[in-house]
């Protein structure tokens, strides 16, 4: 079967249309879909009708799927695979980050279900990393070159940023805490992609805390330009996958108490280079 892409933006995202992904994928049609994810970022899916073990077996067909959450995710009964994410607005993720960056191998993509879309509101921003990158000047890019930064796993540490003086060892030992390259290469593209997110990064290591602080909060505001954000409008059926990698998300909790159920799969990730 031939997908067919309809691009949502001049530079990421699109919608697939095509396969039913409640079927098991025949042939070469799940490396096509990782090609158009590697392509695009983040693809869409209308109108599937799919179970929670078929949303498990189509993940498999793409990677691992991942299945040692934290405690605070509800896992779904009898599917330990699926994380349901239905907090209500005040518990939406309205920060921009990449998914458990803290981890020191961060999950490769997510899959998402929509099971329940709000009548409005709930939408979610999506950014490109890679376009973000290719934006920087030369000398941003040189500067940038070989620096790394520490992530935290919690997004309760998303506003509390610290510093280490220059020379003290990064917390890598500290449980929700990793290391990672400011700016890291896709695994599959070698495209250069900025990973830093104003959720979860906490700080660039060796240099002044003054420097680091002003050279992050300037690269927090560049990927978040118009240009690179694309916004996506849920209806009940939608799958969405996002490359965790070269992505950043931002749910709009905005729908008050209207019910707003997602279930969740998460494809293992590898260590960033």
């Amino acid at each position: 079967m031939k997908l067919e892409a309809f691009p949502i933006t001049g530079t990421f995202g699109a919608e697939i249309r095509g396969p039913d992904l409640s079927k098991t994928l025949d042939g070469d049609l799940p490396a096509a879909i990782l090609d158009a994810l590697h392509e695009y970022r983040v693809i869409f899916f209308r109108n599937q009708d799919i179970t929670p073990a078929q949303h498990v077996a189509f993940s498999a067909q793409l990677g691992t799927v991942f299945t040692d959450y934290p405690e605070y995710l509800t896992r779904l009964e009898g599917q330990p695979e699926v994380t349901v994410l239905d907090g209500g607005a005040s518990d939406a993720a309205s920060f921009w980050h990449s998914d458990v960056s803290g981890s020191k191998t961060p999950p490769m993509a997510s899959i998402l279900v929509m099971k329940e879309a709000p009548a409005y509101g709930g939408d979610t921003f999506f950014a490109d990393a890679c376009a973000a990158y290719d934006a920087l000047s030369d000398r941003m890019k040189n500067y940038l070159d070989g620096l790394r930064a520490v992530h935290r796993i919690s997004a309760a540490d998303r506003t509390v940023r610290r510093f280490t003086p220059i020379g003290m060892d990064p917390p890598e030992t500290e449980p929700g805490h990793a290391s990672h390259p400011v700016v890291r290469t896709h695994p599959a593209t070698g495209r250069k992609i900025l990973f830093v997110s104003e959720g979860n990064t906490s700080y660039i290591e060796g240099v002044p805390a003054v420097e680091g602080d002003a050279v992050l909060e300037f690269l927090f505001g560049h990927q978040h330009q118009p240009e690179f954000q694309l916004r996506w409008r849920w209806q009940e059926g939608d799958v969405a996958i996002w490359d965790n990698r070269s992505t950043q998300h931002y749910a709009i909790g905005d729908y008050g108490d209207q019910p707003r159920t997602i279930h969740r799969t998460t494809l293992e990730g590898d260590v960033p280079i």
